[in-house]
């Protein structure tokens, strides 16, 4: 047997053959739950080796009782592959019915999508060199241990200050510990996060508890499944593999989000629709704000039988109810007419939408006003009043037809305290009163079309600021994050980009006054993303910074997620040749924490056998790769004093402040 098979099975099937032993076939097994045998549930909670796994996989305590939960043990044995990579659903993509992965769609209830590895988590390699076939599946139920330790927060090995005072470098190493354990104790930083997006989302989850805050404004730019982006991330994910990729990260997004925060996803059509029926499940139907279009390449991108212009923004919000935008200056503001508050136009008082607002259900909102018809002015205005004086002004009703007697926009308080703004018109025998209208402001449309937000505008940024880097070949412009963060927050609000890439996002909101996080893997987080906000706070001037009179300031922290075996799978991926396998098994076997189905092997036993050997250079470290523990690649917060790690007190101390332990 290879030594590597032991890799591809689970223990789980250990389960199923201590069932069959003791019952028989899977469908005698089947008949004795679905009769809810006796013998069966001894069995399942007798001391055996396994005992505590059944427990906790099919039984659950209430009230000093266990209650055998019948479906998820129906759904174990109906599973054919019975490991932490299984899915209940291997063949099928679709809509399924009352959010159960065993009915697809039907004509009521419900809808959701459904498909491969739904119920489970894709930690979601982003380098190149993390190829689908190494992706890791673990399934909500049968590997719950390990997801609960892939997502414990981190220990953050690397901490650093960037400001205007230490980016001249007048400072020394003490100083700026002090100052950044201060900014830690003291602030809620702007931070940028080297570290796997779905790990780091979770450590955010506890980082934001401990802090008592919550994110207003998500925005995400994350890979599109194309084959053919210009992010070095693994973007050739099978359909269902991104949309599970896509999941696993919006599930922890939404749980970020303030009651009145909003979503941003950017995307195109090669999973717009997918991914709003999935976002409907996530964030619900009714949370469903817009869909923007936008315009990326007015003249096409020349490939295809149709040459495409735009892309869409999906936008959800955690609850509509408490979630109003905000409008957005008009490009040129035209008024009609003038008076001594200045320009106006007007707009009818009466509620045009009679169907839903009328006397019947809004009976306080009907009522008069009062029109002396013989007082009219340049502009052929009559003045409004609520109260008839002496009894000789005209008195005016809302519209009266048929089936629905109309109403006022306002109620009489507020027409009393606004009749300034009233004017009324006459033609022919009918007067309507109107509203005096002096906003500049219009509400965000649903098409975001102005040339400042078209790519080749984003690229040419980022060669202005001297990042002629071929990772971002369709960088977003500042205009449109410009856009998408004036209508949804406010100055202070916290914004969170965790595709971070260039680092747009983060440098628009830091211009706007805006607190952000953004998270991202790759290793140009240091020659890009962290360098742009560093020209961001010496008062650089391009994108939008001079239309806002930017001038510089603010910090930001800069961390790194403690890597173990993430660092591990960098070296074995840098590795040329056979003999650099040997150099680099002694450190993995001391410091590297490896898979649990090796039998006891050991690294250097394993590239010293013939079967490794014999594979070639890329099946060699892909085989290697797969003998760590994916679980460890960033160790655990509760594990940093371990002495193995050999953590000093300054970085023990920064992230008790980080994390607000012990405050």
């Amino acid at each position: 047997m290879s030594i590597f098979a032991n890799l591809d099975n689970s223990n789980n099937n250990l389960l199923l053959n201590d069932l069959e032993n003791r019952f028989g076939d899977i469908y005698t097994i089947r008949i004795k739950a679905l009769d809810n045998d006796e013998n069966l549930f001894a069995f399942l909670l007798e001391k055996s080796k396994y005992s505590d796994t059944f427990k906790a996989y099919f039984f659950k305590q209430a009230a000093n009782n266990l209650i055998f939960l019948k479906d998820e043990f129906l759904k174990f044995l109906n599973l054919r592959l019975l490991s932490n990579s299984y899915t209940a659903c291997a063949n099928y993509i679709g809509l399924s019915f009352e959010k159960k992965q065993e009915k697809f769609i039907k004509t009521d209830g419900d809808v959701v999508l459904n498909f491969p590895f739904k119920d489970g988590v894709i930690k979601g390699g982003q380098t190149k060199d993390e190829q689908k076939l190494n992706e890791v599946f673990l399934n909500n139920i049968l590997a719950k241990d390990e997801i609960d330790v892939l997502f414990t927060p981190k220990v953050i090995s690397h901490f650093e200050l960037i400001s205007q005072q230490n980016s001249n470098q007048n400072s020394n190493q003490n100083s700026d510990y002090e100052n950044l354990l201060q900014v830690l104790q003291n602030e809620n930083p702007n931070l940028l996060i080297k570290g796997n997006n779905l790990i780091a989302l979770h450590t955010l989850k506890y980082y934001l508890q401990q802090r008592k805050q919550k994110v207003k404004l998500i925005y995400i730019d994350p890979p599109y499944n194309t084959g053919n982006d210009s992010f070095n991330y693994n973007d050739k994910f099978n359909h269902s593999t991104w949309l599970c990729f896509m999941k696993n990260r919006l599930e922890i997004a939404k749980q970020l989000l303030s009651d009145d925060g909003v979503i941003f996803i950017q995307c195109d059509d090669n999973e717009q629709a997918y991914l709003k029926v999935l976002c409907d499940e996530i964030f619900g139907r009714e949370n469903f704000e817009s869909c923007i279009t936008h315009i990326v390449k007015p003249e096409g991108r020349m490939y295809g039988n149709i040459s495409k212009t735009h892309e869409y923004i999906l936008i959800y919000s955690n609850n509509y109810i408490n979630v109003e935008f905000k409008e957005i200056k008009k490009e040129k503001a035209e008024f009609k007419y003038k008076d001594n508050l200045g320009g106006f136009n007007l707009k009818n008082l009466e509620n045009g939408n009679f169907q839903e607002f009328n006397e019947t259900n809004r009976p306080n909102l009907r009522y008069p006003f009062f029109v002396n018809v013989n007082e009219v002015d340049k502009d052929g205005f009559m003045k409004v009043y609520t109260e008839n004086i002496n009894n000789l002004l005209t008195e005016v009703f809302p519209t009266t037809n048929n089936n629905f007697n109309y109403v006022w926009r306002w109620g009489k308080e507020k027409s009393k305290n606004e009749i300034f703004n009233l004017v009324a018109t006459k033609n022919k025998d009918k007067i309507s009163i109107f509203q005096k209208t002096r906003s500049d402001t219009t509400k965000a449309k649903s098409l975001f079309y102005e040339k400042e937000m078209i790519t080749n505008k984003g690229t040419t940024e980022l060669k202005e600021l001297g990042f002629n880097k071929s990772e971002f070949k369709t960088p977003k412009p500042e205009a449109l994050l410009q856009r998408i963060i004036e209508i949804s927050t406010n100055e202070n609000d916290l914004v969170l980009d965790f595709f971070a890439g260039s680092g747009t996002t983060l440098a628009v909101a830091h211009k706007m006054k805006r607190r952000y996080i953004g998270v991202e893997q790759m290793d140009y987080i240091q020659t890009i993303t962290k360098q742009r906000l560093a020209k961001v706070i010496d008062g650089e001037q391009g994108g939008i910074s001079k239309s806002i009179n930017w001038q510089g300031g603010g910090n930001f922290v800069y961390i790194e997620l403690a890597e173990l075996n993430a660092k591990f799978k960098q070296k074995i991926n840098a590795v040329n040749d056979y003999n650099e396998f040997m150099l680099l098994a002694k450190n993995l076997d001391s410091k590297a924490f490896l898979n649990y189905k090796l039998d006891n092997k050991n690294i250097t036993e394993i590239i010293s056998s013939d079967e490794f050997k014999n594979l070639n250079l890329d099946k060699q470290k892909q085989m290697l790769i797969a003998c760590l523990d994916a679980n460890m690649d960033y160790i655990p917060l509760q594990e940093i004093d371990d002495e193995n790690y050999k953590f000093d007190a300054q970085v023990k101390q920064l992230n008790n402040a980080f994390y607000k332990i012990n405050n």
